[in-house]
């Protein structure tokens, strides 16, 4: 069998995208590679297992995909610097009162416009025949999912595995805050992940409809009409 080849059109990236990616590449090794020399060598190396996944996706999903799509490679190099750099390693969860708030509200957002591209290259690819609406509602209920499930994780460290293991990571317990309660602090969480997704699943058909208007589409969608031909390809 052969190795399949990883996509042409990448070349066609717009260079002010093409400089953001990189200087979010850059930035983030350089702070990786401090916290493994001179600081929380944890999270040096999260960050570092990252940033490799998402520059050689082909190793880590045996070719299934060869190329992230540059819009969506963005955004989580984005949540990868404020996550594992900014509120990890700097410490800015226990800096900032509200920081855990920002990034419920940042990973929810960019989880909802994610996903709308997502469905919605499904739908202009005939695979899936929704309306907008339902496509929507659909995006806001599995952002609400995904955050439902990220507080019984952190319930499950925090009663379960973190008096095993904490002493051993530089992680502390992950529920409450120092302003409220763990019960407050998640529902809070959760509000907040609805919101976030409400506003990127919103976003995304903006986006989506705007370039309707003008008779193209969207760049994103068509790298991953571009990924999912070749996935169905023999």
């Amino acid at each position: 069998m052969h190795g399949k080849s990883c996509p042409v059109h990448q070349n066609h990236i717009p260079a002010w995208k093409r400089y953001i990616r990189g200087f979010l590449r850059v930035i983030i090794l350089i702070n990786a590679l401090y916290q493994v020399l001179f600081g929380e060598v944890f999270f040096g190396f999260l960050a570092l297992a990252a940033l490799t996944i998402l520059l050689i996706p082909r190793f880590f999903t045996k070719n299934r995909v060869c190329v992230v799509p540059v819009d969506i490679e963005i955004l989580f190099l984005i949540v990868i610097f404020f996550e594992l750099i900014v509120a990890d390693a700097y410490n800015f969860y226990s800096l900032i009162p509200y920081y855990d708030k920002f990034m419920h509200l940042l990973v929810s957002f960019i989880v909802g416009i994610v996903g709308m591209m997502i469905i919605y290259t499904f739908y202009a690819l005939g695979k899936l025949q929704a309306s907008t609406g339902v496509m929507f509602s659909l995006i806001v209920l599995i952002t609400m999912g995904l955050g439902a499930g990220l507080e019984m994780a952190e319930y499950f460290y925090d009663q379960i595995l973190y008096p095993l293991i904490g002493p051993y990571l530089p992680t502390g317990l992950t529920q409450g805050s120092m302003i409220a309660s763990p019960l407050v602090d998640t529902m809070e969480d959760l509000y907040v992940d609805t919101l976030g997704g409400i506003l990127g699943a919103a976003m995304g058909i903006i986006l989506i409809k705007r370039e309707e208007m003008k008779g193209k589409e969207l760049e994103v969608i068509d790298e991953l009409e571009a990924l999912a031909s070749e996935k169905d390809e023999p």
